[in-house]
């Protein structure tokens, strides 16, 4: 149930439509007052949260005699509105295009020091990159970043995303830590590594996309986007360095 709530939360749920929406999944069909006693949340809060997910297609009612019943509706009705909402998003894609200002340059930097924060951002980056892009990273194996900060679940989702834009990933780690790498992990992903001199320690991580450097830490969880061309390009210059004297691994 633990993992169904986390899910939902990361749809847009928040923590008593979570209750609501589960308290009612396992009644099937019921009155507001036993969905607030299942969910233990006053019954004037399940009605108003019942309300507003009927109108998004998550649940239906029936009046009958001036008595309410609710029910959830079938789970790929779930799917199926969130798929409507990408495809939605796919459209105005093209649409907005035209009015943005790509010739301009943001430059800024982001910071993160929660795990949800960390994680959105992370999903964000993900989907913004063209397909085929590269992400040039340095990481620490032993030291566990990402399964620090991400969960399984998440950390499977990010490696479909980057499976799905065909994103390649050329990571540089420090000497002698290749071998305590999962291999099923590599198997899953297109990904080039290298082990970098011995006496170049990292203990966070370091990601290059096409116009950000990312500083991530999960003691404690703690990332930095920076975007400015000046910085980005003389910090990768240094990386092209690295990557030229790592020994290639395989």
């Amino acid at each position: 149930m633990n993992k169904i709530s986390k899910n939902l939360i990361a749809l847009g749920f928040n923590k008593n439509e979570v209750a609501t929406y589960i308290a009612l999944t396992g009644l099937g069909e019921a009155k507001a007052a036993a969905i607030a006693k299942r969910a233990d949340l006053s019954r004037t809060t399940v009605i108003s949260i019942l309300e507003r997910l009927e109108k998004e297609g998550l649940v239906s009612s029936n009046k009958y005699k001036g008595s309410i019943s609710w029910w959830i509706e079938s789970p790929h009705i779930l799917k199926n509105i969130y798929e409507n909402k990408v495809s939605i998003a796919d459209s105005m894609v093209e649409e907005l295009s035209s009015l943005y200002r790509a010739d301009h340059i943001f430059p800024g930097t982001k910071v993160y020091d929660t795990k949800e924060g960390i994680k959105n951002f992370t999903e964000r980056l993900l989907i913004s990159l063209k397909k085929g892009s590269i992400i040039y990273t340095i990481d620490s194996p032993r030291v566990g970043n990402y399964q620090k900060t991400f969960s399984d679940e998440y950390n499977t989702v990010f490696l479909g995303l980057k499976k799905k834009r065909s994103i390649v990933t050329r990571t540089l780690v420090p000497s002698g830590t290749f071998a305590t790498i999962n291999r099923h992990k590599l198997a899953d992903q297109n990904i080039t590594i290298r082990e970098l001199p011995p006496k170049i320690e990292f203990e966070s991580s370091v990601w290059f996309t096409s116009d950000v450097v990312v500083f991530f830490s999960s003691k404690p969880p703690y990332l930095i986007a920076l975007k400015n061309l000046a910085i980005y390009d003389g910090l990768k210059s240094i990386y092209d360095f690295l990557w030229q004297i790592s020994d290639p691994k395989s």
